[in-house]
């Protein structure tokens, strides 16, 4: 029979009597406390970073994001079932294979598992879960960039998507020399192969529109406006027509690189 350490046997005696019942509440109330409850794996993460957590090997495990959303799932071959909550953006995993229950190891156990997850708010992450013996398990990622305090910027994807639509709003209006608001209109400065129109400039951006030979290549004439190139547009050639074409170069001041 195994006994408690920590429960002495009683001695005897009225006295004696009262602590050893003492003792037996204290080591009843003890032995009925329930064990540790396993504990949310908290993975920090960056856009693009590489994780890694434990799941469960007989029982259902979940995978969240705080202050984001799953949005897709692609996943490597590997004995899991895996059901992706479009309401919630949760992950649920149920293992294809159980163990088995005569032995002491992994037999039977299912195969690790890779995900790459693209989230809501535009970031990704790649999580390989490694199966454990264990009833459940919870994977909770958290990515600073995606809390409350950054609720306020937009995600990467969107800053990408407001820059596209930016740059294509300020050449399409150049070109059919619209006025678009926040932009104040110039008399552009001649270069070396192009003929001035216009300069357009902005808080964030400058167009420098220009007629150009037909022989003009985009990456040639972002190469002699420098550094801070951000898109360069040169209008499709006419057949049969050799004259000059409309070509448009934003730049964006401070910015190093160019972007066509």
């Amino acid at each position: 029979m195994y006994r408690n350490p920590t429960c002495r046997q009683p001695a005897t005696g009225r006295r004696a009597g009262h602590r050893a019942s003492v003792l037996l509440v204290a080591c009843v109330a003890f032995g009925a406390l329930p064990g540790p409850a396993a504990a949310i794996q908290t993975l920090e993460a960056t856009d693009h970073a590489e994780l890694e957590a434990a799941v469960s090997a007989t029982g259902v495990s979940r995978v969240a994001l705080a202050d984001d959303r799953i949005r897709r799932v692609i996943r490597s071959p590997g004995g899991f079932d895996v059901e992706h909550d479009a309401i919630s953006g949760d992950l649920y995993l149920r293992p294809v294979e159980a163990l088995d229950p005569a032995s002491d190891g992994m037999v039977g156990a299912p195969s690790p598992i890779t995900l790459f997850l693209g989230t809501e708010r535009g970031f990704t992450y790649r999580l390989s879960l490694i199966p454990d013996v264990r009833p459940s398990a919870q994977v909770l990622i958290r990515n600073a960039a995606a809390g409350p305090e950054a609720n306020l910027q937009p995600s990467p994807a969107a800053m990408r998507d407001t820059r596209v639509t930016e740059l294509a709003r300020l050449v399409q209006a150049a070109v059919r020399r619209e006025r678009l608001h926040g932009y104040a209109v110039e008399v552009g400065r001649s270069g070396p192969g192009r003929r001035a129109i216009e300069t357009w400039r902005g808080a964030q951006f400058t167009a420098h529109v220009m007629a150009v030979d037909s022989a003009a290549d985009a990456g040639v004439l972002a190469e002699r406006f420098g550094t801070g190139v951000a898109a360069v547009w040169i209008a499709a050639p006419q057949p049969g027509v050799t004259r000059e074409r409309i070509a448009v170069v934003v730049t964006e001041p401070g910015r190093v690189g160019a972007r066509r």
